[in-house]
């Protein structure tokens, strides 16, 4: 079949002398910009005992700086007609906003002044620590399967920086000292440690702009990349969790796998599609159509950039007995280890995966986080231009080698979520 035509997206490289990294992608159809500050810090650079810093400083990135009050970073790109956000992975934090593109200096503005002045004081750790604890309660506490999906990567990873939640422990935010939280920020927030992306409307003098405001940034950052290292699982890890708060038992199972953009990955995220990549995918037809087993079903890789795990999610009927779900899943896994897949459904899955990342490229925005993402996660911005091919070149040989390789039992976590009402 004739390969997609995909359009080259140009990238701009440069490095200013406080070693911030900027991206430049020019699209001048629509008067928009968007801006996304990446730093090279997330849930897996923090210290046993220490855990929650990242994602605390999504909090705190937006309580003010020498020229910024508290919580008005927002307020200035919402009166400049912007949209703003920020998120904390276990790999990356990232802030961005999409403005009107007369409006480029003043976000630049913006993220200088935090970059280079952010109020890290008692008052507003004292204030985000408690606002994070919170979330904490809200978001994974008291909803449900929240508290399952925290444990589900404490059960497969050994290695305590993939182990631990994003958010971290209430123990931990609540031993949070004001010394722990200004040594983690200036470890880790500047220039040297960042990834600046403009995609949009960008005229002659970005660049210039972009110094103007940033340039003269020092660097106190210092380069740390945590051990990522997961030793070989030797047995199969099997847990039960009592949720009161859920209606419907669910399974969580993985396979630990290699890294974000190795071979396994490719092939692993090609298998992902076939078998749950839309209602006439392999698991999705025999779990949810023809024996309305389960009511909802999510395979794929964890897309962390080290060691990954690939995962399979469903919420299992009322009544279903999960033996069942489990033995079906298994035998799923077991043909494709025993029985190439055929061209025709490898074909159509690399059909769905196309269509998703060709889609992508339609906003300026999502070419901005992309480039983030590969600048990031790669150490290849303009990967961005001929990634599609290595899920294209995928054949259905290496799928049924890296299935032979990675679906063992004693490679596998499985969490079992059950309801009150089955105890």
């Amino acid at each position: 079949m004739k390969q997609p035509h995909i359009p080259n997206i140009e990238v701009e490289e440069y490095r200013l002398e406080n070693g911030l990294q900027v991206l430049l992608h020019r699209d001048n159809r629509v008067p928009l910009i968007h801006l996304s500050l990446h730093y090279r810090v997330g849930s897996s650079y923090e210290k046993p005992g220490l855990s929650g810093f990242a994602h605390l400083f999504e909090h705190m990135m937006f309580q003010g700086s020498d020229q910024v009050g508290t919580n008005e970073h927002g307020r200035y790109i919402d009166n400049a007609g912007g949209i703003w956000n920020a998120s904390t992975s276990k790999d990356r934090t990232n802030y961005y906003e999409t403005i009107p593109s007369h409006h480029l200096e003043l976000a630049l503005w913006l993220e200088a002044d935090r970059m280079r002045s952010l109020r890290v004081n008692q008052k507003n750790l004292k204030n985000q620590l408690q606002t994070v604890i919170e979330e904490k309660k809200q978001s994974y506490d008291n909803r449900p399967y929240g508290l399952a999906y925290l444990r589900f990567d404490e059960l497969s990873y050994k290695n305590w920086a993939y182990a631990h939640p994003i958010i971290g422990s209430v123990n931990d935010l609540e031993k949070a000292t004001l010394t722990d939280a200004l040594d983690f920020h200036q470890t880790y927030y500047g220039p040297g440690n960042a990834t600046l992306v403009l995609s949009g409307d960008l005229d002659k003098y970005v660049l210039d702009h972009v110094k103007d405001h940033l340039e003269e940034l020092p660097d106190r950052t210092e380069s740390k990349t945590p051990d990522l290292t997961e030793p070989p699982q030797k047995s199969e890890q099997i847990e039960h969790v009592l949720d009161p708060l859920v209606v419907l038992p669910a399974i969580s199972l993985g396979y630990h796998m290699p890294e974000l953009g190795s071979p396994e990955f490719y092939a692993l995220s090609v298998l992902a599609s076939v078998l749950a990549g839309g209602e006439s995918s392999e698991l999705y037809r025999l779990l949810v159509h023809d024996e309305n087993w389960v009511t909802d079903l999510a395979v794929g890789p964890n897309q962390y950039k080290g060691p990954e795990i690939f995962q399979i999610w469903c919420q299992v009927q009322s009544g279903v007995d999960i033996k069942k779900v489990l033995g079906a899943i298994d035998g799923e896994l077991k043909k494709i280890q025993e029985t190439s897949l055929s061209h025709q459904e490898v074909q159509k899955a690399k059909n769905k995966i196309a269509f998703r990342f060709v889609s992508r490229l339609a906003k300026i925005s999502q070419i901005g986080e992309l480039l983030a993402h590969y600048a990031v996660f790669h150490d290849d911005p303009y990967l961005i231009n001929h990634h599609l091919d290595c899920f294209l070149a995928v054949t259905e040989e290496e799928i049924m080698t890296v299935a032979q390789k990675i679906f063992r039992k004693n490679n596998r976590t499985l969490l079992i979520v059950e309801t009150q009402r089955e105890n």
